[in-house]
């Protein structure tokens, strides 16, 4: 199993961010993530955007600018740049939060990656998004945030997603079928056991929250 994971910074909320990169990790600053990995002391690998966000004035030579008129989103060209490397596990902080309009863009990015064969996770201080196709999101017992009544919302992303079955949260389900009109999956909760959401066919997008850091 390839373990390599393309982090992406954005410049939407930031959070604590405690990562240990290997060496075939990737780390790409989308806009005003460039300032998020100042901030974090970590440096990036590629810098792109239109840079209408950013704040330093220190970026470096070999950044790759767009225009601001673009089809792509910062983040999406972020991916997308991920995918052509070759990597099918990313990492994204600084993508929810503030802006709804870029926060619903960056789920439907998650989208993006989960048709094209990746999967991805968005982070902020105290919520997750995880959004795969045709796969499935799991929770180990001795994760921090599976502790009994912490909540878990599964959503379908697709018109219509089929054969979704959940097992170990505290409603469970055997091969249900989900749609993007009735919100059935919300307000789950961990269990404290392995947990998993899987789909047969569709996309889903899998929310919980993330213990509070002092």
């Amino acid at each position: 199993m390839d373990s390599k994971i393309c982090y992406i910074f954005g410049a939407g909320e930031r959070s604590d961010c405690d990562i240990s990169l290997a060496a075939d990790d990737l780390v790409i600053a989308a806009d005003g993530g460039f300032d998020y990995l100042e901030q974090l002391g970590l440096r990036a690998d590629y810098v792109l955007g239109d840079f209408d966000s950013v704040l330093s004035y220190d970026l470096p030579s070999d950044s790759i600018r767009y225009p601001r008129e673009k089809d792509d989103t910062d983040m999406m060209l972020a991916m997308k740049l991920g995918l052509d490397r070759g990597y099918s596990e990313f990492i994204i902080y600084g993508g929810l939060g503030g802006r709804l309009d870029h926060t619903l863009a960056n789920i439907q990015a998650l989208a993006y990656l989960a048709e094209h064969g990746a999967a991805g996770t968005l982070y902020a201080s105290g919520y997750a998004v995880r959004v795969v196709t045709n796969g499935t999101v799991s929770f180990g017992k001795d994760l921090p945030e599976n502790v009994p009544g912490n909540l878990c919302s599964v959503f379908s992303l697709s018109d219509t997603s089929t054969s979704v079955t959940i097992r170990g949260l505290k409603y469970e389900t055997e091969s249900i079928t989900l749609t993007n009109s009735f919100p059935l999956g919300i307000s789950n909760e961990f269990t404290g056991k392995k947990a998993y959401a899987h789909v047969e066919k569709g996309t889903i997008a899998v929310l919980w929250y993330l213990p509070c850091q002092d």
